[in-house]
């Protein structure tokens, strides 16, 4: 029978593995590992408590005492006792499959049962973290649970702690070091000076959404009312000229004039703040969202991919935030052995698609514009790079303010203290290097780091730095074909060659895994000179595009429909099968290392690391040609379908919030995920998918469109 005693024993020794967004290493004796867990903690359990005597700590400060005494009143029925243990984290069924997982009633916690049965009084919600070592087997631990009043400070927490680590140490069964237990407990979050920006900033933006669709509605009216105005002044000219025909005109409509200035001002006004007040008005942003019409030159197909695109980054992300909740790690291991699961355990190439995008689009654009030119003016280089960074900078401010400093005001839950009190929590990391995000050098600075306030964030500061250097490769494209060309083919290979270097150097494997140094990897991950290689193979792309582009299409309308397929499927199989082996070829190494914990060759690692991202952009801008020549079939109709131009439209937005919106869903999280079946996370990943669209479309309508309304006004005169 399990007294009060094995309870609280149980509950520091049985929970989850914790995770850094990455899939834990799972033993490759997982089912033998469990029965040794589980048959240590139940057969032995008896020794372990002779030691373990909860009753000594209240010798050593009030914290203990409290939880002596609750321990020990639990005898006499005490009801804050029973709801005190009532609300810890106790161990589930699972155990010998990976159920690790005990979160406790959080909602007991703070004023709820706990808080009425101490007449208010405020537990605490704590989350204890202790490496613990079975053997030669080490086991990273967390649990959940409230901390009585008495417990004031985290180190009263964590004195209680040194001591039962030191007690657990004298039974010989299961070892650990005290210095390696963590606690960490609420605090309460409070609003700063972020936080009151944050506010300030999404209030005024409703305020001009509101303001400009009313003006949208009332413009017809106003105006009318003032036409009105200058008619009647009109009238009243002529009548002045009859009545007094002899006196200077000019003097007599200065007169009149000055009665009607307000009336005439008014309208200045209204004619100046009007189309202004238009740029936030929903009938127009919602008209741009929901407009389907197109334009002759466009690339339909990079809809279609933008879209798919990010749906699979969001993908990745989703299962990557899902070990902090994972109850049963076998499943874990069952994922792993299948060979589509490298879909989202290797879905890097989901970025190096947005970089070749961007490069193609870029580039074919901006090519035209300079055959059509012959050149840009100063003012016009200066407008293309200020048109950039406003699209840009504006919503992403807007998602960094709301991140950082918002998302952690409205979120509570078992472990959402460890997603937003951390030092590496977007909280944190924006208050320290926000200004690196505003100058795109968020990837360089702090030079080991994942991209300063939000993490996607290295994304956005290479995309920027690429575009501040693609007109470089553009011009000497259009200029000096061959000089450029040959720029642009050795800038890639000496990319590789970097990539391959710094594989080498610090013995990095092929892909991001649980036991990657990350310090190190990150030096690989989010550095420009790495990055660049698909924007670069994207400017080929789009230089090829403009150059040849017509002539081919020409030529491949003149074909016979079966001598259009003879031509694109090979080019259309071998690009699927490069793209298969750059995501699935990972398959042995990453089963290697993530089950049986055996690196990969250097070999494998360095070649892996300099070829995959040019292997994945080179087919996917060959797909895109194929596409645009004519050479697509029916998968150039699916990509090009009309209605991705919506969704395409909001794909920025989803990047800029979806990890966000995800930090506030699996922090309220008060129960674990069973993803086994399939189906349950099948059913998260869509939630996620729709909520992220949604938010999506609201920052589009509210910030992003409007921005590129204003902006607009003023970009078009510099072309």
């Amino acid at each position: 029978m399990f007294t009060a005693r094995k309870w609280i024993f149980l509950i520091f020794l049985i929970s989850q593995t914790s995770a850094n967004y990455l899939p834990p290493l799972v033993p490759p004796n997982l089912k033998k590992v469990n029965s040794q867990i589980f048959t240590n903690l139940t057969l032995n359990l008896n020794e372990i408590l002779a030691s373990l005597r909860l009753q000594k700590l209240g010798n050593s400060t009030e914290c203990g005492a409290k939880i002596s005494q609750l321990v020990t009143d639990i005898k006499t029925g005490n009801p804050e006792s029973v709801a005190f243990l009532d609300a810890l984290g106790k161990p589930g069924p699972g155990v010998t499959t990976g159920n690790f997982l005990l979160l406790g009633n959080y909602d007991m916690c703070g004023t709820g049962a706990l808080g009425n049965q101490t007449s208010g009084n405020v537990y605490k919600n704590c989350v204890v973290m202790a490496t613990l070592k079975l053997g030669s087997l080490p086991l990273s631990l967390t649990w959940t649970g409230c901390s009585p009043p008495e417990c004031s400070s985290t180190s009263d927490v964590r004195g209680v702690l040194d001591q039962i680590a030191a007690l657990i140490n004298k039974s010989r069964i299961i070892q650990t070091d005290p210095s390696s237990w963590s606690v960490q407990c609420d605090v309460e979050q409070k609003f700063d000076a972020g936080a009151y920006v944050a506010v300030m900033i999404l209030s005024l933006s409703g305020f001009l959404v509101v303001v400009g669709t009313m003006w949208y509605l009332l413009e017809p009216v106003v105006l009318s009312i003032t036409d009105r105005g200058r008619d009647d002044t009109t009238v009243l000219v002529q009548a002045e000229e009859t009545e007094h025909g002899d006196e200077d005109p000019d003097k007599k409509l200065s007169n009149l004039e000055e009665k009607y200035r307000t009336s005439n001002q008014s309208g200045r006004i209204l004619g100046l703040l009007g189309p202004l007040l238009k740029c936030f008005s929903l009938q127009k942003t919602m008209g741009t969202l929901f407009s389907t019409s197109t334009k002759p030159g466009q690339v339909l197909c990079l809809n279609g991919i933008r879209v798919l695109s990010i749906n699979w980054v969001v993908l990745g992300h989703a299962y990557a935030f899902s070990p902090y909740y994972i109850a049963g790690y076998s499943y874990v291991a069952d994922l792993m052995k299948r060979r589509g699961f490298m879909v989202i355990q290797n879905g890097l190439p989901s970025v190096d698609s947005f970089f070749a995008l961007s490069g193609f689009l870029v580039t074919y654009l901006l090519l035209k514009q300079l055959s059509k030119r012959g050149g840009m003016s100063p003012l016009q280089w200066v407008a293309f790079y200020v048109h950039r960074y406003v699209r840009l900078t504006v919503p992403y401010l807007v998602a960094m303010l709301v991140e950082g400093w918002l998302y952690r005001l409205l979120t509570s839950g078992p472990r959402s203290q460890q997603m937003f009190s951390s030092s590496l929590s977007a909280h944190e990391t924006c208050k320290k290097y926000w200004y690196t995000n505003l100058l795109y050098i968020n990837n360089l600075v702090p030079f080991k780091g994942n991209g300063g306030c939000l993490g996607q964030g290295w994304y956005l500061a290479n995309d920027m730095q690429f575009f501040i250097l693609a007109p470089i490769f553009i011009v000497l494209l259009f200029w000096r074909p061959l000089i450029g060309l040959l720029g642009t083919i050795g800038s890639i290979v000496s990319s590789a060659i970097a990539a391959a270097v710094i594989t080498a150097v610090y013995h990095l494997g092929p892909a991001f895994t649980a036991d990657t140094n990350q310090d190190d990897y990150w030096l690989l991950y989010n550095k420009p000179w790495i990055r660049i290689t698909p924007y670069l193979v994207g400017i080929l792309g789009g230089w090829v595009y403009w150059r040849w582009g017509g002539m081919i299409s020409t030529r491949v309308e003149r074909l016979p429909e079966w001598l259009k397929v003879v031509y694109a499927a090979p080019l259309w199989a071998v690009t699927a099968a490069v793209q298969y082996g750059v995501v699935c070829g990972l398959y042995q190494d990453i089963q290697k290392v993530q089950l049986h914990h055996i690196n990969p060759s250097e070999v494998d690692s360095v070649f892996y690391q300099s070829t995959a991202r040019i292997a994945w952009s080179l087919s996917l801008t060959l797909q895109i040609l194929l596409c645009q020549c004519g050479l697509g079939g029916f998968i150039n109709s699916l990509l090009s379908w009309t209605g991705w131009q919506i969704l395409a439209r909001l794909t920025y937005s989803v990047f800029l919030l979806h990890i966000g919106l995800m930090t506030v869903l699996f922090g309220q999280l008060r129960h674990p995920l069973f993803l086994n079946p399939d189906f349950e996370f099948s059913v998260l990943y869509l939630g996620i998918l729709a909520i992220s669209y949604l938010s999506a479309a609201v920052l589009y309508l509210t910030v992003e469109q409007p921005i590129a309304n204003l902006e607009a006004m003023t970009y078009r005169k510099t072309k």
